[in-house]
Order: C-alpha cells, then structure tokens, then sequence
C-alpha cells in the first residue's frame, strides 16, 4: 500500500513539474496569432503589414541574464543578413524591459527587431508564457525569480518558453521549435537549409 501510494505521489508531483508549460502550444499550419508592438529602434511592428511582403521568424527570449539566450541570440545575429535575404523578417519577444533590452543590444550588438512585450499579451497569444514559481522552475528557482524580477516589469514574474515560429505569408506557421527546456533552442542553420 506505501509502494502504491508513493507511486501515485511521484506520478502528480512529476506531472505538476512538467506542466510548468502549456503543451498545446501552436503547430505548423495553425494560424499565427497578430503580432503588434514597438521595437528598439522605434519601429512599430505590425504582423499583418509585414506578412503583405515577408515571411516572418518569430524568436521568444528570457533575457539577456540567460546563457542560453545569450548563445542563441549572437546565434541569431549571425545568421541575421541570411535570413534577410531570404525575405524573412525576424521579431524577437522578451519580458525584459526596455532599458534591458538596450543592454541586449548593446552586449550582442543585435540589429533584429526587439519588442519588449506589454501585459506579456504576445507570449500569451502563441501560448509559451508561463509564472515564475516553485512548481514551474525546479532548477535555479531563487536565481531564476531573482533575475525576473530585476529585468522585467514589476509584479510580472512570467517568461516565455525559448520558442521559435516560422510564419509563411498566408498567416500559417510553417516551422515550430518548442521545449520546455529552456537549454533546448531552435538551430538557426538548420532553418536556413530548409527554408525553400
């Protein structure tokens, strides 16, 4: 009976540790939600606009305080002019705030559009936000919420699953990357040698 009881434990707190995310997550041929916003450079953005004349690659960030976005997105920076000139127009999404996100800028020299998002309303769209807390951040959960609450808005401990969406000019997504381990990030070349 213990055994037993143990088990059917293990099993919900496993589950309660894996939900940190939402696993319906959007999907290759889904429709993208819009994207709106204002990046760094004073640029606003419109998804809908942009989609008229370009494809659109979508990257989510935790902040500039994560290593592992920190290699994804010099990554990215790379790869930037190759995506280009395949006429994909690349918007990057963080809860960092706006002075944050000019130190991204400034450690990375990125020149891709950033947006800081408001009310966390386009993690919300696409599904990958989620509250920093003990059940949804098991690994460094005092750093992790330490950092959040440094660099994003006050009272707003939520960041995004590190994903990546590739939105085709007709509105459907045509390439999805999505892990609930933030180390597990798209591969930029490989996007790059599948894009047609």
């Amino acid at each position: 009976m213990k055994i037993t009881l143990l088990s059917l434990l293990l099993v919900f707190t496993i589950n309660i540790a894996s939900s940190q995310v939402n696993n319906k997550h959007l999907n290759i041929g889904d429709i993208a939600p819009q994207i709106i916003g204002v990046d760094q450079f004073n640029t606003k953005i419109d998804s809908e606009i942009l989609l008229n004349n370009k494809k659109i690659m979508l990257v989510f960030y935790r902040g500039n305080w994560c290593p592992h976005c920190k290699k994804h997105l010099i990554s990215l920076q790379k790869n930037l002019d190759k995506f280009v000139k395949k006429g994909i127009y690349v918007i990057v999404v963080t809860p960092e705030r706006a002075d944050k996100i000019k130190e991204t800028i400034e450690k990375f020299n990125s020149t891709f559009s950033i947006i800081h998002d408001v009310d966390n309303i386009i993690m919300n769209n696409y599904k990958v936000a989620f509250d920093v807390n003990k059940n949804n951040v098991i690994n460094y959960f005092e750093f992790t919420l330490k950092k959040v609450r440094e660099y994003n808005e006050t009272e707003n401990d939520v960041l995004p699953v590190p994903a990546t969406y590739l939105i085709d000019k007709d509105r459907k997504i045509s390439y999805v990357h999505y892990n609930a381990d933030y180390s597990k990030r798209s591969n930029f070349k490989e996007i790059l040698a599948n894009l047609n």
